[in-house]
């Protein structure tokens, strides 16, 4: 299954799951393989060619319509990725005060979430850098996200009925803040970030919506239980977005409750 690469903050661990319990589809994940090739090589030393032999024997114990010969390019790109880039581990970023203030200032619920998850990816992206021969030099103070993190960003914030273009459409809105470059760039500048900050609160990976929801002291969201869409106004009382997911809502309670008492 030739999935999008998504960003992990800790490769080590997806990698981990993977090997424990297989891909959820009983097929292989051509996205997720690049972590376990690096994971074989960081830990076990792997060469090119055992490294080879290795990840033709995982991907058949999970797989048994793999073929690889007719996958063997795939496989040379992991093995390659592998003994070029070593396992990705970030457990928190940081941010000042200066970004916080300004992102309190964005009134649109939706549009401030959206805008957190940029910046800790944009700040978690400035750890992306796991060559194995990477020199020593002094990073830029500029942050910048890909058109191809849009996926993540929206994955991050946990909302529903969200697409990359709406997303996008988002962004437009606070373009005096980024800087979009053109579509060949693929590139998004984030100019509210505070390039020289020296102190901040840290962010930890593992509970990212419970520390915005800490930070800008709100209220656990309310989702809805049909859609899954976040309600505009929470309320503990209704637990549906709209009209007609109340009533798909009771027509599902109903059909519960005849299936239990007319047996």
């Amino acid at each position: 299954m030739r999935n999008k690469k998504t960003f992990s903050f800790d490769e080590e661990k997806d990698a981990e799951e993977i090997i424990a319990h297989g891909f959820k589809s009983n097929t292989v994940d051509y996205s997720k393989m690049y972590i376990i090739a690096k994971y074989f090589r960081d830990k076990f030393g792997y060469g090119e060619i055992r490294l080879e032999r290795e990840l033709i024997k995982f991907c058949k114990s999970n797989d048994k319509n793999f073929n690889p010969i007719v996958e063997s390019e795939s496989i040379k790109r992991w093995v390659r990725s592998a003994m070029t880039y070593s396992l990705r581990k970030i457990e928190c970023v940081k941010v000042s005060e200066k970004e916080i203030d300004f992102l309190k200032r964005v009134d649109n619920t939706k549009d401030r979430k959206l805008l957190f998850m940029m910046l800790i990816l944009a700040k978690a992206l400035k750890f992306r850098n796991t060559r194995r021969d990477k020199k020593d030099t002094l990073p830029s103070k500029n942050y910048y996200i890909h058109y191809t993190n849009l996926p993540d960003i929206i994955r991050l914030s946990g909302l529903k009925n969200i697409t990359e273009l709406n997303l996008a459409s988002i962004l437009h809105k606070y373009k005096e803040h980024l800087t979009l470059y053109n579509p060949e760039r693929e590139l998004i500048k984030i100019n509210f970030i505070d390039g020289d900050m020296t102190d901040g609160i840290e962010i930890e990976m593992e509970n990212l919506l419970g520390q915005y929801e800490s930070i800008f002291d709100l209220e656990p969201a309310i989702i809805c239980e049909i859609c899954g869409k976040e309600l505009d106004k929470p309320s503990l009382r209704y637990t549906t977005c709209s009209q007609k997911c109340s009533t798909l809502k009771a027509n599902k309670r109903r059909a519960k409750w005849k299936k239990e008492n007319y047996k």
